[in-house]
C-alpha cells in the first residue's frame, strides 16, 4: 500500500503554538536514551541535481536503505535508523523515493528499530516544485530588490529557493510533508533541517514580511509604548533595515536603532511562530514523534542578528537539535579548549538531546556521554569500530546515565539583548566566563531570559552576569531580590549599564548591589573599558548576599581580528588572564564550598549529575589532551553528597573497563574524597548513599 494520497489535499487544522505547552511531552521514549544513526539523508535526485556524485551513485544511494544496513546497525547497537524523507523537490518529484523511505522504515521497524526521518524545513528546488505548485512563486523569500533568496550554499546550488515563513500556505504544505511521513512512512522522529535564516542583506523583504513587521510592532506595543520606542506611534510606514556598499550590516557590531532591534525579534519570532505551528500538528498526528531541528548549538555566533534564532524561543518545542561545528573536542598548545559543553548545557537547559558529530575521537565521545548524558548521532554507516566499542558500554551501562540531573551551585546569565545587540562583548565575556568555569572543574547551568524571574540561593548559589550590558527593570528587581535573599553575584564590565532596548541608564542598574560602577552617574561605555579595566575585583554585601564586580574578564593575549559579523568563534576559547581573579570571586560569593573539587591538569574536565531515586551522584571526568597525554593518573577527588547522606559505594566504569572498579574512599562531613588511579580518555565514577 502506497503513501497517503495527500497531494492536492488541505491539509488539516492545525493546533496553535500556544497549546503545545500545556499538553504531555512530545517523544517522550527520547529521554530514555538516544543512539542515532543511518546511512545518506540525501535522496538520490539531490545526488543528481547537485552535481559531482560518482559514476555509482545510483547503487551507493540504494544501499543505504537496504536491509543488510539496516540489520549491520541494529547489531552494532544502533536504535534509531536516521534516513531521507523529503529534500525540497516537491511531493510529486519526490514520491518514488519517499516509497523506498516507507520499505525502509517497515525493516527497521522489524528489527525493533525506531524511524528518523529528514524533512528540509528551508529549500524549494524551485525547477522541479514550481512545475507542481506554480503558485509557490509567491511562497519564495524575496530580498528588497525583488530577487529570490538562495539558500547560502554557494553558487552552484541556486536552485534552492529559501520559503517565507510569513507564509501559511507554505507551512500548509510543509504539513502535508509531515503527514506523509507520520501516518504513511510511520516515522518517530523528525530531523527538520536548515533551521535558519540567511544574514542581512539578504533578508525577505516579501509582501507578507514587511506586512507582518508592522503588524507586530502595532500588536506588541500600546501606541504610548511605541512613540516611546520609536518617537512616532504610526508604524504603517516602517521598513525592514536597508543596506548599501558604505553600510555593510557584517560590520554593524552595536546595534542601537529601534527598528533593527525589532526586525531581529521579528525573524526570531517568525521562526518560533512556525516551528510551534507544526510541532503542535504533529503532536495532533502522534505525540510519540520526536521533533528535532537543526539550529546549531552555542558557537559564538550573533545566530539571533545573522540566522533569525533564538533557541530559547525554539528548544521548547522540540526534544533535539542539531549541531554541525565543525570543531573538535580538543586541548590546544596555546592554552585554548575546544568543547561542545555549551551546546550540551543548551540542551540539558530545554530538555534536549544534543545531536554533534561524535565519531571522530574518542575525546568527543567521552564528552558527549559526559554532559549529553547519550550518544546522539553516532555516525553513517559503516560505523568506526571506537564507535561501536563506545556504544557496546553505554548500553551495557545505561543505567548510569537515565533520568540525571545536572548538579550545579552556579548559573551564568546569557542575556539575549546583551549578546544580540553587543555580541563581540557580551558573547566574549561569556565565553570567558564559561571558559573558566569549564577548566576550573566548577560545575555550572546556563540561565535565560525566563529563568531569572524565579531565580532563588535555593537554585543557584552564585549568578555570573558576564558584560550583561541589557537588563530589564524587572529583571534587576528579580537579581537585587535573590542577592539580598542570599544569593551571591558575580557581575563584569558593563552589567546593568542599559535597559532592555540598549537605553543608557542614568545610574547603573545595579547600583547599591555591586559596590562598585562610577557610583550614582550616567557613564559611557569607554570609561569602564578604559579607566578601571585593571582594578581588581570589588566585593560588596547586600541583604544576606554577596556581590563582586570585575571590571573586565581580559582576553589572554592579543584579541584576534574581528571576523563578519563580530562572531566569537574558537579562537577566542581561553581562560582569560584574570581567571583566578573570577574563581575567587565565584568561591567568596557563594560562600560555601563547590559539590566538586578536583585536583587535576586544566585540560581535565569534569561534569556531575545526580539520580536521587537511586541514591547516587555521578562524575564524569574528559581528557581533552588524550592525543598528547595518554594517561592521567592520581586524581584526588571530593564530591558532597546530599545533606545527611553518607556515602556508601564508590565506583569507576569506562569503555575499557564497563563492569567498573571500586574504589577507596573515605567519608567525612557530607562529602566523599578519593582518588582516581589513572584517566585515559573517559570514564563516570558512581557515588552511592
Amino acid at each position: 500500500m502506497g503513501l497517503p494520497a495527500l497531494y492536492g489535499r488541505e491539509a488539516q487544522p492545525s493546533l496553535s503554538a500556544s497549546s503545545a505547552s500545556v499538553l504531555p511531552p512530545q517523544g517522550a521514549w527520547i529521554e530514555d536514551g538516544l543512539i542515532n544513526a543511518g546511512g545518506l539523508h540525501e535522496p538520490y535526485i539531490f545526488i543528481v541535481r547537485r552535481g559531482g556524485q560518482r559514476l555509482d551513485a545510483r547503487q551507493i544511494s540504494n544501499r543505504q536503505q537496504t536491509e543488510e544496513v539496516v540489520r549491520s546497525l541494529k547489531e552494532q547497537g544502533v536504535e534509531v535508523f536516521h534516513t531521507h524523507f523529503y529534500k525540497g523537490f516537491g511531493i510529486a518529484a519526490e514520491r518514488s523515493e519517499m516509497e523506498a523511505t516507507k520499505r525502509a522504515a517497515a525493516i527497521a521497524h522489524r528489527y525493533g528499530m525506531k524511524v528518523d526521518t529528514y524533512i528540509q524545513w528551508n529549500s524549494l528546488m524551485y525547477e522541479t516544485f514550481f512545475a507542481e505548485q506554480p503558485q509557490a512563486k509567491d511562497w519564495v523569500q524575496y530580498d528588497a530588490f525583488g530577487q529570490p533568496i538562495m539558500l547560502d550554499y554557494g553558487y552552484q546550488q541556486s536552485f534552492r529557493y529559501r520559503p517565507c515563513f510569513s507564509n501559511q500556505e507554505y507551512l500548509d504544505y510543509l504539513k502535508k510533508v509531515v503527514r506523509l511521513a507520520v501516518e504513511g512512512v510511520k516515522t518517530d522522529f523528525i530531523h527538520f533541517d536548515n533551521f535558519d535564516l540567511n544574514s542581512e542583506p539578504y533578508s525577505c523583504h516579501c509582501r507578507g514580511c514587511v506586512d507582518g513587521f508592522r503588524k507586530r510592532l502595532q500588536t506588541k506595543y500600546s501606541p504610548e509604548q511605541r512613540e516611546e520606542r520609536f518617537g512616532f506611534q504610526d508604524v504603517s510606514y516602517v521598513n525592514p533595515p536597508l543596506w548599501n556598499e558604505g553600510n555593510p550590516p557584517q560590520r554593524l557590531d552595536i546595534i542601537y536603532d529601534p527598528v533593527f532591534q525589532e526586525w531581529i525579534d521579528y525573524r526570531c519570532q517568525m521562526m518560533a511562530d512556525a516551528l510551534g505551528q507544526m510541532a503542535a500538528y504533529i503532536r495532533s498526528l502522534n505525540p510519540r514523534v520526536v521533533v528535532e531541528i537543526n539550529c546549531n548549538g552555542i558557537s559564538g555566533d550573533n545566530s539571533a542578528w545573522t540566522s533569525g534564532v533564538d533557541r530559547r524561543r525554539l528548544l521548547p518545542y522540540t526534544q533535539a537539535f542539531w549541531s554541525e561545528a565543525p570543531d573538535e573536542p580538543d586541548y590546544l598548545p596555546d592554552g585554548r579548549l575546544i568543547s561542545f559543553i555549551r551546546t550540551y548545557k543548551l540542551a540539558r537547559a530545554y530538555r534536549n538531546t544534543a545531536l554533534t558529530v561524535i565519531s571522530g575521537s574518542e575525546a568527543s565521545m567521552g564528552e558527549c556521554l559526559a554532559f549529553n548524558q547519550t550518544i546522539g548521532f553516532a555516525g553513517q554507516y559503516p560505523l568506526q569500530p571506537e564507535m561501536i566499542r563506545y556504544l557496546s558500554f553505554y548500553r551495557k551501562n545505561r543505567d548510569l546515565y537515565v533520568g540525571t540531573k545536572d548538579v550545579a551551585s552556579v548559573a551564568v546569565f546569557r542575556s539575549y539583548p546583551s549578546i544580540t545587540y553587543h555580541n563581540s562583548r557580551a558573547q566574549l565575556s561569556a565565553i570567558l566566563a564559561e571558559q573558566t568555569l569549564i577548566q576550573a572543574r566548577i560545575p555550572f547551568h546556563l540561565l535565560f531570559e525566563e529563568d531569572l524571574g524565579g531565580l532563588t540561593p535555593s537554585h543557584c548559589k552564585v549568578l555570573i552576569l558576564p558584560d550583561t550590558e541589557c537588563l530589564s527593570d524587572e529583571q534587576l528587581a528579580s537579581i537585587r531580590k535573590f542577592v539580598e535573599a542570599g544569593g551571591g553575584l558575580v557581575a563584569t564590565g558593563n552589567t546593568g549599564l542599559y535597559d532592555s532596548w540598549r537605553r543608557l541608564r542614568v545610574t547603573p542598574g545595579l547600583h547599591g548591589i555591586l559596590q562598585n560602577q562610577v557610583s550614582g552617574s550616567a557613564y559611557e561605555e569607554e570609561v569602564v573599558s578604559t579607566q578601571i579595566a585593571s582594578a581588581p575585583p570589588i566585593r560588596g554585601q547586600a541583604g544576606a548576599g554577596r556581590s563582586v564586580y570585575l571590571p573586565v574578564l581580559e582576553f589572554d593575549g592579543p584579541l584576534p581580528a574581528a571576523e563578519e559579523f563580530f562572531s566569537i568563534g574558537t579562537e577566542f576559547w581561553k581562560r582569560p588572564r584574570n581567571w583566578r581573579d573570577l574563581v575567587e570571586s565565584v568561591h567568596w560569593a557563594a560562600n560555601e564550598e563547590m559539590p566538586l573539587q578536583v585536583d587535576g591538569p586544566e585540560f581535565l574536565i569534569a561534569n556531575l549529575v545526580e539520580q536521587p531515586e537511586k541514591r547516587r551522584r555521578l562524575v564524569h571526568f574528559v581528557n581533552y589532551n588524550s592525543k598528547r597525554v595518554s594517561q592521567i593518573r592520581d586524581i584526588d577527588v571530593t564530591c558532597f553528597l546530599p545533606e545527611g547522606q553518607h556515602a556508601s559505594a564508590v565506583k569507576m566504569y569506562s569503555a575499557s573497563s564497563p563492569d567498573g572498579e571500586a574504589l577507596k574512599f573515605r567519608f567525612e562531613s557530607s562529602k566523599a574524597v578519593f582518588r582516581v588511579p589513572v584517566l585515559s580518555t573517559y570514564c563516570i565514577i558512581a557515588i552511592g548513599w
